[in-house]
């Protein structure tokens, strides 16, 4: 049986910088993969990072640190993350963002900002590159490229984990399904970077009270590495701390895969709401035009299928800036013309019967926001920006979803990254990184701008490091 100082399940964003790290040590590594590519959800994510303290900050006369950051998260998510483990990744994460740029990261301009896609940061600490995920993606696989190639490594797709093998409680190898079949290595060090389960409805669904699952997430994002630890005694965390994402539209009729080009423009500090937001039952839930993000995920999270309708009628349609920016005008034409989830209807009864809203209540949301817009009482939702009524008599209405691409449960681990069983006592010799420890670890019930993307890299960067350093130190070469 071959046997490594290190195994690292998982080449993506916190995998890949792992795995350097520790190569750097001199430890012999083995990266396995069940992809057939490396990058995880590096392909499809926005890439937001964010740092305190970093060069670029300071280049632009920004004055920020790591208690700043933490202040920010925790005002954001009412202290619902773990401060030992956001006290280990925030003060190393403008070290980070200077590493990216030191290796050639290709910044967006407009970086660092304060952005509004997720609540919002009082200073701006938030990058991303000019290719989303794939600027880090593109920053980052060269160097492990050049890790792979040393001598003490070695990489393996399209090979997933199948079992860990303890002796005594403590990890001592792991099972493997490869192109070859099976196989065993034995190691003393297993680091989960599998990410998370935003593809596997089924523990989803287990993980979130029953809830549907509608997902943006890769489909290599299976929860493998959670199930796999969850066999051999480790407990989750964060199962409570679900939050959706306000909103996606499936790209298909029917589907439950959301693609972010698709994304349908809802930030006000973005594009200002023309429609309005309806529950199952054509009632008002949301202020459409809440400055807080967090807010509208909230009001979604509470609704019963966290789904809604998005109303409007065809002048909204003529006059208001695109609602989906994203998608062509020939993808538009066709979900008007073929999908049950974009309705159109002339009047508000035949509106209510296709999409199966209750005609009294649609027809008093539509009443009771129009006499707001005429000046002839006040918004019950307490909405601002009223730019003109929706009387029809040609209606429409799109079926929007709360999503996932961040999964907020995850394998529960001490501040040294080490997976716990549910009595609290370390599986010595197993380690968890990435969103394998949940994203509620260091977002809480909120999603917190940067802190997917830089704590995965920060923390697989020190983790790396340190199994590395402790395995030359425990047996030199």
């Amino acid at each position: 049986m071959e046997r490594y100082d290190i195994v690292v399940v998982g080449a993506g964003t916190a995998g890949m910088p792992c795995a350097i790290e520790a190569v750097k040590t001199g430890a012999r590594v083995l990266v396995v993969e069940a992809e057939p590519r490396v990058g995880g959800t590096l392909h499809v994510s926005l890439g937001q990072l964010s740092g305190a303290g970093s060069a670029l900050q300071a280049s632009r006369g920004i004055k920020d640190d790591a208690a700043a950051h933490m202040a920010d998260i925790e005002r954001i998510n009412r202290g619902t993350g773990r401060r030992d483990i956001l006290a280990l990744t925030l003060p190393r994460q403008g070290a980070t963002i200077d590493w990216l740029m030191e290796n050639g990261f290709d910044m967006d301009p407009a970086c660092p900002t304060v952005l509004h896609l997720h609540e919002a940061y009082r200073e701006a600490r938030t990058y991303w590159g000019v290719d989303g995920g794939l600027s880090v993606l593109a920053t980052v696989a060269p160097l492990f490229g050049a890790a792979m190639a040393e001598p003490n490594a070695e990489l393996r797709l399209a090979t997933r984990a199948t079992g860990l093998t303890l002796s005594d409680g403590a990890v001592s190898g792991l099972t493997l399904a490869g192109p070859d079949g099976e196989s065993s290595v034995a190691t003393g060090a297993v680091i989960l970077a599998t990410g998370g389960y935003g593809s596997n409805a089924a523990l989803f669904a287990r993980l979130t009270g029953g809830r549907a699952l509608f997902t943006a997430a890769m489909p290599g994002s299976d929860g493998s590495g959670i199930e796999l630890a969850e066999a051999a005694g480790a407990a989750l965390r964060g199962q409570d701390l679900f939050l959706p994402t306000y909103a996606g539209v499936p790209q298909q009729d029917g589907d439950t895969r959301i693609v972010w080009r698709q994304m349908p423009s809802l930030t006000p500090q973005v594009r200002q709401p023309w429609e309005l937001h309806l529950a199952s039952d054509g009632s008002r839930f949301v202020r459409e035009d809440d400055p807080s993000v967090d807010n509208r995920e909230h009001a979604l999270n509470a609704t019963a299928d966290m789904a809604f309708w998005c109303v409007f009628d065809d002048a909204v349609l003529a006059e208001a800036p695109p609602l989906l920016p994203g998608w062509t005008e020939a993808e538009l034409a066709e979900a008007w013309a073929t999908r049950s989830d974009f309705v159109t209807a002339p009047d508000i009864a035949t509106l209510a019967a296709r999409t199966g809203m209750n005609p009294e209540v649609l027809g008093r949301s539509l009443c009771h926001y129009n006499r707001a817009v005429e000046g002839a009482g006040d918004d019950p939702m307490g909405r601002a920006h009223l730019p003109r009524a929706i009387r029809g008599p040609a209606l429409r209405a799109i079926r929007m979803r709360g999503m996932v691409l961040k999964t907020p449960a995850g394998l529960d681990v001490d501040d040294t990254l080490t997976v716990r069983r549910p009595d609290g006592t370390p599986i010595r010799g197993l380690h968890a990184v990435g969103e394998a420890i949940g994203g509620s670890t260091l977002s809480g019930r909120g999603f917190i701008s940067g802190m997917s993307v830089t704590p995965a890299l920060t923390l697989g960067r020190w983790l790396g490091r340190r199994l590395g350093t402790d395995a030359m130190e425990t047996c030199p070469r």
